[in-house]
């Protein structure tokens, strides 16, 4: 008897040491990394709205139950919340694995080079030991229903974090970004004629760079990014005082613009030969082509130079609809409520994404207001200064703080260019990369977050979300992302009416049938 009990005891003490060194470990590797540590708790699905107060208890839970384990008198006792403590990591491991999406070892040290599989197994020993000397001490009934009412309150309190901190996450987001793996990765690169460049357009099958100086020179690049080919544009009329051209590629057509003329050009990629199709007196500085009759333009409203969205109609005759109270005026109507424009063709949403503040809003094709989203930051007024001049007019008078570069839409997904750092991210990753958020324009809703890495020092200065992947073009190279299945999953496609006449075509020409 007194041998079994020794190696009782002896079982006892061994268990209480492991714990003890695996918890003196994992607490300091937190502590001497916490910055890590605590970016990664932002990161998790579970925790990211209690990051703050997870990174700080955690380690000294660890090292209080440490110390507790020291002590002979009340060694069982810690063991039952020690093994509380485990269980708890196991949950949260299954939680993550089948639940949730990605989220980044934040055992620190040794433990943080273990697979998610293999951290489970890990864990999963040491609650069976620690439960094994729990009922060497109390016996096997009072074990297994300590074991159950602990599980119990385990299982609920992280059921409950979750729930909490994916509400706050949709609801009031304090901008924690989501950055989980698989999501979209360079697959393919090519060098650009020069960096004066921008991407036209993209299908399945191709992708279409036109070139700010050179505005007629078109470049078509295969979807692999290993094949090339050069177009001139011919147009009909070029009696015209351009200021800057710009090229949209919307499959089978192309249009050319210039709104401080204002004129309109029309043509397809099969000749790449324009026509004139609007020669109108509204100028405008950005323009959406909905379908050949049909466009929204971006303008200055007469008398007021403000700002204004107008729907414009020219089937059999010219119809101007102006839409003066859906961009908010927040300080002089003009440079606070610069943004860019899209258009989902998949969905016939209009998105209206604002450069210095956190909004954006989604329409129907007539402009009637669908609802506002907000992007995941916290500007919510814009911080620009403005003063009048001689003229009348106004400038900046300051740099502006940049919300929302650049966007691009495909499908249900609207991807934003972010200028702003988000909580819990890393710095050197932040110098070194280009963030993309992606909301989704039917809801609103914030999804996920990728970085698009930038060559040579030069970051990206143009993206085009095509159906499969995002182009992107840094300094003279374009690029191509191709979409992980964090990205694909999240796509929501339209049901083809019956009888489409367009159902042979891809889906990018599918989105434009109007055409």
């Amino acid at each position: 008897m007194k041998n079994t009990s020794s190696l009782k005891s002896m079982f006892i003490y061994t268990v209480a040491i492991l714990h003890i060194m695996l918890f003196t470990y994992a607490a300091i590797s937190k502590i001497l990394d916490f910055q890590n540590f605590r970016a990664q708790l932002g990161q998790s699905p579970l925790l990211s709205i209690f990051a703050d107060v997870v990174s700080i208890a955690v380690p000294s839970i660890e090292i209080l139950l440490s110390v507790l384990l020291m002590i002979p008198k009340i060694r069982i006792r810690a063991l039952q919340y020690s093994c509380f403590l485990m269980f708890m990591f196991t949950v949260y491991i299954v939680m993550i694995l089948n639940f949730t999406s990605f989220i980044p070892c934040s055992c620190g040290g040794v433990l943080e080079k273990l697979g998610w599989s293999e951290h489970l197994i890990f864990n999963i020993i040491f609650v069976v030991l620690g439960l094994s000397a729990i009922a060497f001490s109390k016996g096997l009934r009072h074990t297994i229903l300590i074991s159950a009412i602990g599980g119990s309150i385990g299982t609920l309190v992280l059921i409950t974090l979750f729930l909490l901190s994916e509400d706050k996450m949709q609801k009031e987001n304090p901008f924690i970004r989501r950055l989980p793996q698989a999501t979209a990765a360079k697959i393919a690169e090519i060098k650009l004629p020069n960096n004066t460049v921008y991407i036209a357009g993209a299908t399945k099958q191709n992708i279409y760079v036109a070139d700010r100086l050179a505005p007629l020179q078109v470049y078509e690049y295969d979807a692999s990014l290993k094949t090339k080919k050069h177009y001139t544009i011919v147009l009909d009329r070029e009696n015209f005082k351009f200021r800057e051209l710009r090229l949209k590629v919307l499959y089978p057509d192309f249009y050319l613009y210039d709104g401080s003329v204002p004129v309109i050009y029309k043509g397809s990629i099969t000749d790449w030969n324009a026509k004139v199709v609007s020669d109108g007196e509204y100028g405008f500085s950005d323009i959406i082509f909905i379908n050949p009759n049909q466009r929204i333009i971006l303008g200055k409203e007469r008398n007021v130079k403000q700002n204004i969205l107008a729907l414009i109609k020219d089937k059999d005759s010219l119809q101007v609809s102006v839409h003066n109270s859906i961009l908010k005026k927040q300080i002089d109507g003009a440079f606070d409520i610069s943004g860019t424009m899209e258009f989902s063709y998949e969905w016939n949403k209009f998105i209206y994404i604002y450069r210095y503040r956190n909004q954006f809003i989604v329409t129907d094709p007539e402009l009637k207001k669908k609802f506002e989203g907000n992007t995941i930051d916290t500007v919510s007024k814009a911080r620009i200064k403005v003063v009048k001049i001689k003229s009348g007019d106004t400038k900046m008078a300051a740099p502006p703080l940049v919300v929302n570069k650049m966007a691009t839409v495909v499908n249900n997904l609207l991807m934003v260019n972010s200028m702003l750092q988000g909580r819990y991210e890393s710095s050197e990753a932040w110098k070194h990369s280009t963030v993309i958020d992606v909301y989704d324009i039917n809801t609103g809703n914030y999804i996920l977050s990728f970085y698009v890495y930038d060559e040579n020092g030069a970051r990206m200065r143009d993206c085009y979300a095509s159906d499969d992947a995002l182009y992107v073009i840094i300094g003279a190279e374009l690029q191509k992302y191709g979409y992980g299945v964090r990205i694909k999953s999240q796509f929501k496609y339209k049901k083809i009416p019956a009888g489409d006449r367009n159902v042979d075509r891809t889906p990018e020409e599918k989105s434009r049938s109007n055409y």
